[in-house]
């Protein structure tokens, strides 16, 4: 898991979500191969989040969901899908950009969906989530966060 951090007051439990899809990989940042090792993902999500977060303060909170259907991926995304809600808070708070891809759109896209199930209402009143991934489901990600309180966007790869 890469993070990078920043810090804002916490404040609200607004639901509302603004979701709008940014520019295609064409005008951004070179997709890294499925096969690139994390960091190499992580300069790519780091490239996306100051691309499409330039209004957002502070830095990125990154995470870089790995593809496969390994144990060592399915383990770590399961211990990523338990680290972003206790980070909620005293980590990613209102003002913050969470950044999150990875490899393997179809695996990036189910962990978007189910991430919210763990998120309380409002969890991310001021949070800026950018999903770097394909927009096949949009709108289930879309439907998933609208009790959280993030501004959603999409940049595809």
């Amino acid at each position: 898991m890469m993070i990078a951090g920043c810090s804002h007051p916490t404040s609200g439990t607004s639901s509302a979500i603004v979701a709008h899809t940014t520019a295609s990989a064409t005008t951004g940042p070179a997709k890294p191969i499925a096969t690139a090792d994390d960091t190499t993902w992580g300069n790519y999500l780091a490239e996306q989040g100051k691309l499409h977060g330039k209004d957002v303060l502070g830095h990125p909170y990154i995470y870089v969901i790995p593809g496969g259907d390994s144990i060592a991926a399915t383990t770590r995304r399961k211990n990523e899908a338990q680290s972003i809600p206790t980070a909620i808070g005293p980590i990613v708070i209102p003002g913050s950009l969470l950044v999150l891809g990875g490899p393997d759109p179809q695996q990036t896209n189910a962990f978007v969906v189910a991430l919210p199930k763990a998120i309380k209402a409002g969890g991310l009143t001021g949070v800026v989530v950018l999903i770097v991934s394909d927009t096949t489901q949009k709108d289930a990600i879309t439907r998933a966060y609208a009790s959280t309180g993030a501004t959603l966007r999409f940049a595809v790869m």
